[in-house]
């Protein structure tokens, strides 16, 4: 079989809850499937000699390559050149490098935690992978890897969405329809409140008039047989 070279991309900061080090633990099961497979770690960070360590110690020196810091030129012809962009986070809140990768048109694979799960719709916009499973990364990569008709949808599906739903105009409609409906609901909290007031005054108001009756027949009474 001739065996064409596809290329991952990692793009992010190089610490623990970015995941690389399950992204490169996943690399024996993606070449065992797939001979020809590059895994490209863009950034820098406090990890980036454990992970050289963890590459070196799995024999993986001639299939990882560690880039260093890019700049947005040299980030935008990293994702050119890529055949699937992978972030294995544990731990992401948003996940805007994986916004980036999709607008760029790359296949993309995230880990279902925080954000990226979000994000991702799994086989229609990108693959889901369980976060901090190399087993479940490997096959997610190997997905796009073996089947460009869905590589080619993911990607075009992942674009328009990027562009539909995260564009300054939509987070902009987004944002004044939070407010409006914080201040609705300011309101109608007021409302409510001042509604519970009225009640509890006519409430008290009824209890003080039903004693005055009372008390006012108690003295009739007093007084008539005095």
């Amino acid at each position: 079989m001739q065996w064409i070279t596809k290329k991952q991309l990692f793009m992010g900061r190089l610490v623990y809850e970015k995941g690389v080090q399950h992204l490169i633990s996943a690399m024996p099961k993606i070449l065992s499937n797939y001979n020809d497979a590059k895994l490209i770690v863009a950034g820098k960070g406090g990890m980036l000699d454990d992970l050289r360590g963890q590459v070196d110690a799995m024999g993986l020196s001639s299939k990882v390559y560690f880039t260093g810091y890019l700049n947005a030129k040299q980030v935008q012809k990293m994702y050119k050149c890529a055949d699937v962009a992978v972030f294995p986070s544990t731990y992401e809140p948003f996940g805007i490098v994986a916004l980036e990768a999709m607008l760029a048109g790359v296949p993309t694979v995230v880990s279902d935690v925080g954000g990226l799960n979000e994000i991702v719709d799994h086989g229609i916009n990108g693959m889901k992978a369980y976060a901090g499973n190399p087993n479940s990364i490997a096959d997610s990569v190997l997905s796009i890897l073996y089947d460009g008709k869905l590589a080619s949808n993911i990607a075009k599906n992942a674009k328009a969405k990027v562009k539909e739903e995260f564009n300054w105009n939509k987070i902009a409609q987004d944002t004044h329809y939070i407010y409006e409906k914080a201040i609705c609901k300011t309101v109608a909290e007021k409302q409510a409140e001042e509604i519970e007031q009225e009640k509890a005054k006519k409430a008290a108001k009824a209890k003080n008039t039903d004693s005055e009756i009372v008390n006012l027949l108690n003295f009739k009474k007093k007084h008539a047989y005095a």
